[in-house]
């Protein structure tokens, strides 16, 4: 089984609030996205939260629109070894450094 790895964070400068996720899924990691699974309703509820429709945005423009609101995105999993999509099945996995 090969190891799976995170994105880079998608943080600035201004970045005050940090949403962790655990380790990217089948298909945000086979599109290179966070929250790519189309039933995923992550954009769904942090647009509502933000008051901006994200979910027609292109993904690049997605991002933009979190930094412009002072939020980031990135997973407490840098790397670790999994089948499939579930968090359960996470094993042998490091840490990123969150400080």
């Amino acid at each position: 089984m090969t190891n799976k790895r995170c994105f880079p964070p998608v943080v600035d400068a201004n970045t005050r609030v940090l949403v962790l996720g655990s380790l990217p899924g089948e298909v945000s990691l086979a599109q290179s996205q966070y929250y790519a699974h189309k039933q995923n309703r992550f954009w769904s509820l942090i647009g509502d939260v933000t008051g901006e429709d994200l979910r027609s945005l292109d993904y690049l423009t997605r991002l933009q629109t979190l930094l412009r609101h002072r939020v980031g995105l990135w997973d407490v999993v840098a790397e670790a070894q999994r089948e499939g999509s579930l968090d359960s099945r996470i094993r042998n996995h490091a840490s990123n450094d969150l400080m």
